[in-house]
């Protein structure tokens, strides 16, 4: 069980951090459809810390038998969807570099043959 100090603690922590994804996103330093995740996951976090027993819940729910396990079972699961987000977009950019190497390839070739 999390004391009031550290409930409070863990809550500022999120809070500062949804700041600072708001910031990044206002500056364009951060796209939101990445940003989605981290706002997804911060008020995922702020949810088990706010309301006892929803961890043990889901956890019992889903047959794992400590509320421990399931934190470790849903990073693992988190971080697989962030390397699969960013395996999508380095496969998207990879794309997008091999034609405008190509595009420039040939405006080149074109621009020699004048």
């Amino acid at each position: 069980m999390m004391t009031t100090r550290i409930k409070v603690i863990i809550v500022v922590l999120l809070v500062l951090g949804l700041i600072k994804i708001v910031s990044l996103i206002k500056k364009g330093a951060l796209e939101l459809k990445y940003a989605l995740t981290w706002l997804l996951l911060s008020i995922g976090l702020a949810l088990i810390v706010l309301v006892p027993g929803l961890l043990t819940g889901i956890s019992e729910l889903l047959g794992i038998y400590d509320a421990t396990n399931m934190v470790f079972f849903a990073g693992i699961i988190f971080l697989i969807i962030i390397i699969f987000g960013l395996t999508m977009s380095i496969s998207r950019n990879s794309d997008r570099v091999r034609q405008l190497a190509q595009s420039m390839a040939l405006q080149d070739y074109e621009n020699r043959n004048k």
